[in-house]
């Protein structure tokens, strides 16, 4: 049994974000076997609520309460925070999130208790972890990798002109400049894919990568909820509607897309469901074009069965998309980009349909409409492999055992 202190920048409910969902299978899996104590932030009553729930994954939780490490700021503080940051090294992602009153606690909890691994989840802790005090505690430190946080910014940055180009390049250098350096700080490096794993090694010459923990899904949850036959043709988008990433793959999607679904197949309905949409996002839904924005929901399985097709059209992102292996788990097909996929071990054509482009995508998308037995072939093909990949608790004991034999290692120098 180890004693892990798990450090996040929010808590994981409500289970609505990918790496909330990674944090949360996984966390319950090692709970019931380790002692897990969770230090975070809460920013907004949202989060007040969901810390309240921490003993699913944790025996004790303490929080320290930052408003500014709210992602639903109004935009002119968000704008503000931005225009302070200019004079900073940091980058704006990880500066509003650094917390005193996070790095005291987790000095005095490291000070007060032994443990056996210290967690941080995500790239933004390690702006508030007490470094000064790393050799004392005496056990290993890891950092658990969701995305390759530079490769966001590298890609949010590409197209941009004028100020934007400025600002979005100089965050940029900053974030790879950032996670480079806070990276080599501990003494071990996860990842989420075997990409982001080469990433850290080859681009980032990172010596102390410690492997990858695999995506995981619960194929069960996903098939207890019955089929059902859309009245018309249904197209869905799946995800939290607070995260950059899925704004702007829905808002293209929209804009771009949709018009060539639509004119080839003008009873189509599209479907966004997820948490938090954004007024641009909720105005889409008076728009006329047959569009749905559902917001919070409680299940979205109902949605899944539901749906003719997925479609995933993120530009931007890193890491993996948890929300493709749902599907393929719900026995959906999936229309994604490569960038959506990304880190999968899914085959275009067999488990998915690829495309980057506009028309490419529309092709893909009416191709599923029409064709019931393509549809139900992908679905086919996708729920067989999906079955294939570990399962959390799986994907928890590949976690475990790398930290443990981290911990090994650190005690044998």
């Amino acid at each position: 049994m180890m004693r892990i202190l798990w450090i996040k920048t929010s808590p994981l409910h409500p289970l609505t974000r990918g790496g909330d969902l990674r944090t949360f299978h996984l966390l319950r899996h090692l709970h019931s076997r380790h002692e897990v104590t969770f230090v975070g932030i809460t920013a907004d009553a949202g989060q007040v609520a969901g810390a309240k729930k921490a003993g699913e994954y944790s025996r004790d939780a303490v929080w320290v309460h930052e408003p500014q490490a709210s992602l639903q700021l109004a935009k002119w503080k968000f704008l503000a925070g931005a225009l302070v940051n200019l004079a900073s090294s940091l980058p704006y992602a990880v500066a509003r999130f650094r917390s005193t009153r996070l790095r005291q606690l987790l000095a005095a909890k490291l000070k007060e208790q032994c443990y056996d691994l210290v967690v941080a989840d995500f790239l933004f802790p390690s702006a508030s972890l007490p470094w000064e005090i790393k050799a004392e505690s005496q056990c290993p430190w890891v950092l658990f990798q969701h995305n390759v946080e530079s490769m966001i910014w590298r890609r949010r940055a590409e197209g941009k002109r004028g100020v934007q180009a400025l600002y979005y390049k100089t965050q940029r250098d900053r974030m790879l400049r950032f996670e480079n350096g806070a990276s080599r700080r501990f003494d071990g490096v996860l990842a989420v894919s075997e990409e982001d794993a080469r990433i850290f090694q080859t681009e980032m010459n990172l010596d102390n990568v410690l492997g990858v923990v695999p995506t995981g899904v619960d194929l069960d949850y996903f098939q207890s909820v019955p089929k059902t036959a859309s009245a018309v043709p249904t197209v869905v988008f799946m995800g939290s509607m607070d995260w950059y990433a899925n704004v702007d793959g829905v808002t293209w999607f929209v804009e771009v897309v949709w018009p060539l679904v639509q004119r080839q197949m003008p009873q189509a309905k599209f479907v966004v469901v997820g948490r938090k949409p954004p007024p641009e996002i909720l105005a889409m839904a008076t728009s006329g074009r047959n569009i749905e924005v559902t917001g919070t929901v409680p299940d979205v399985r109902p949605f899944l069965r539901g749906a003719d097709v997925i479609v995933v059209p993120l530009r931007v992102g890193g890491g993996t998309r948890l929300k493709i292996y749902e599907a393929m788990a719900a026995e959906v097909p999936v229309v994604s980009t490569r960038i959506g996929a990304e880190g999968l071990n899914v085959l275009d054509g067999r488990h998915v349909l690829l495309a980057d482009s506009a028309e490419d995508t529309a092709s893909q998308v009416l191709k599923v409409l029409r064709s019931p037995v393509l549809a139900a072939e992908l679905a086919r093909n996708a729920l067989e492999e999906v079955a294939r990949p570990c399962s959390w608790a799986a994907a928890a004991e590949i976690f475990e055992t790398a930290c443990l034999g981290l911990r090994q290692k650190c005690s044998e120098t």
